[in-house]
């Protein structure tokens, strides 16, 4: 039996996907594409309760990730069946896109993506820990982000978390805080941001798992307690590391939206979140290199407010489309092999 669709989860995915979109496109505007940088030209600021707008949205999307998991699987986690639905919900849209891509880079620069690069590397973009792994091996990364890599780890042990976490409750939180403190409070990995690291990760997405599993609903004090952290951490702006102001901004936010889309459960809400959430995996695949390939088209040092967001809603348009494409070329080309299957197994018999 379907499992009802939870309206939280759909409202926070798409206000995830709307703050990831921001992110890369204000990025224009960073230290990472622009000497000097221009903050002031961000849309919607960059820095929202003392935090970057980046961190916010993937502390989002592992909450909701950890949440979405526990919903479904809650009862019952058939090993053989989880991981099948993962690899399918992940590896074949992540191919397509990164083939197509490949071939658009090949023709704008008229080599490969990195030519350098030892080719066996290319086995790293095939599991999709390119991104994830960008700043440790040299390899093909072009789409997909660290944060694909990362859920990928996170979804290849969550069926071990979850029965720890409905076995082992208490001693399994202890545990996850105390992988969590050292690796987020102290530079054990130098070559590898805390932010990556899976431990690091784990709070977020346990939480989202512990929500739908015990918490269910956020009370009027939980979002009170969420709005009170945000106001002074805001104001304050405190001298702690900046993964560990992601996961209580993260919790905060998260407890607060719940709240909300409470509220705002409207038909018209529910459709929309629901188309957003439904291509989000697409969008993720898709906006980065969209926004790169038209920025790079724009003098984003020389260009007014208004045509910045006349820019980012042309950006967001684009992306739309591409996402709708790939996410119905995906289901096409995965309908086409399921029938070649079936067709072989029918022929078999006979």
């Amino acid at each position: 039996m379907k499992k009802e669709r939870l309206f939280y989860l759909d409202f926070i995915r798409a206000i995830a996907v709307i703050i990831i979109l921001l992110t890369h496109y204000n990025a224009r505007f960073t230290e990472w594409y622009m000497l000097p940088a221009m903050p002031e030209k961000a849309i919607l600021g960059l820095y929202p309760f003392n935090l970057y707008i980046g961190d916010l949205g993937v502390s989002l999307f592992f909450i909701i990730s950890g949440a979405a998991l526990m919903y479904v699987y809650q009862k019952k986690c058939s090993i053989k069946e989880f991981y099948t639905k993962r690899f399918l919900s992940i590896y074949p849209m992540f191919w397509i896109a990164y083939f197509v891509a490949f071939l658009y880079l090949f023709c704008q620069l008229k080599h490969i993506v990195n030519p350098d690069v030892p080719k066996i590397n290319i086995l790293l973009t095939i599991f999709g820990m390119d991104g994830y792994l960008s700043g440790v091996f040299p390899n093909f990364y072009i789409l997909g982000e660290w944060f694909l890599g990362c859920i990928i780890l996170l979804y290849l042990i969550f069926p071990l978390l979850r029965k720890l976490l409905t076995t082992y409750p208490k001693t399994f939180c202890i545990g996850i805080v105390l992988l969590y403190i050292p690796f987020t409070f102290y530079n054990i990995v130098p070559m590898f941001p805390s932010s990556k690291i899976l431990f690091v990760r784990f709070p977020e997405f346990v939480f989202g798992m512990l929500f739908v599993l015990y918490i269910k609903r956020s009370r009027i004090w939980m979002a009170a307690a969420g709005i009170l952290i945000l106001i002074l951490n805001t104001i304050f702006k405190p001298e702690l590391p900046v993964s560990f102001q992601t996961t209580y901004i993260g919790i905060s936010v998260f407890l607060i939206l719940v709240l909300i889309s409470y509220l705002a459960d409207t038909a018209i809400l529910q459709s929309i979140c629901k188309s957003i959430s439904k291509y989000s995996y697409a969008i993720f695949l898709t906006h980065h290199i969209i926004i790169d390939e038209m920025a790079n088209r724009f003098p984003m040092a020389e260009i007014s407010t208004f045509d910045s967001y006349i820019l980012f809603l042309v950006c967001c348009c684009l992306t739309i489309i591409a996402s709708w494409t790939l996410y119905h070329l995906h289901a096409r080309i995965m309908k086409t092999i399921q029938n070649l299957a079936s067709f072989r197994n029918a022929k078999s018999i006979e």
